[in-house]
Parts: C-alpha cells; structure tokens; sequence
C-alpha cells in the first residue's frame, strides 16, 4: 500500500522514509563548507564526515526512529550562488514512517544554517 501511493505521488520507490529539499545561498564556496560543518554539529548531528563538496552525518537513536542518514551536497548556480540539497533518511531500510522526524531534521538544519 505503501509503495502504491508513493508511486502515484511520484515518490521513491522504496519502504525508508526520506525527506529532502533545498535552498540558494549566496556566499563563496569555502565559507559554505565551513558553515555547514558548524551547523551539522550545531544540529546535533554525529559522526560527521565531508567528500569533495558533500556531507555525511546520522542522527542519534530517538524512541521515533533508529537513526536517520543526512547527506548535504553543495551544487554551484552562478557566481557567489549556491544550492544547498539536504536529504534525511532514515537508517533502518523497513522504517515506513518516520513520524516526522526526517522533515524535522530539514528544518532545524536550515533554521540553524540561516542564523
């Protein structure tokens, strides 16, 4: 049922819930880079790592899920401006609903990238 309606909404086609959406942000590339390291910390993500312009972290452990997986990747539009991709999946591959948690990470994430 699952998959039938995340066919039809155009989703993935698979049982983890994700969440991803992203912003423009206008800087250069390596005061990005920094800022982001600052907020994945600052969001309370663990275990975080960079590979050429792209963030990997996890979350910990909450009675609403596992863990779930974030990757940040920076994407140059123009000359000082940058799309910033966030997307939150959550660890456990059978993990139908994330109760929200997924766009909660999105949120906090950008709330505390933009202050």
């Amino acid at each position: 049922m699952v998959l039938t309606y995340r066919f039809f909404s155009n989703g993935k086609l698979y049982f983890t819930s994700y969440y991803n959406g992203k912003k423009e942000i206008t800087s250069n590339e390596e005061s990005i880079k920094i800022q982001i390291l600052r907020t994945l910390k600052k969001s309370n993500f663990k275990r975080i790592k960079e590979d050429n312009g792209i963030f990997y972290a996890i979350t910990i452990p909450t009675i609403w899920s596992f863990s779930e997986i974030i990757k940040v990747e920076i994407l140059k539009n123009s000359e000082n401006k940058f799309l910033v991709k966030f997307d939150s999946k959550c660890l456990f591959p059978l993990q139908i609903f994330d109760w929200g948690k997924n766009k909660k990470n999105f949120s906090v994430f950008f709330k505390n990238l933009e202050s």
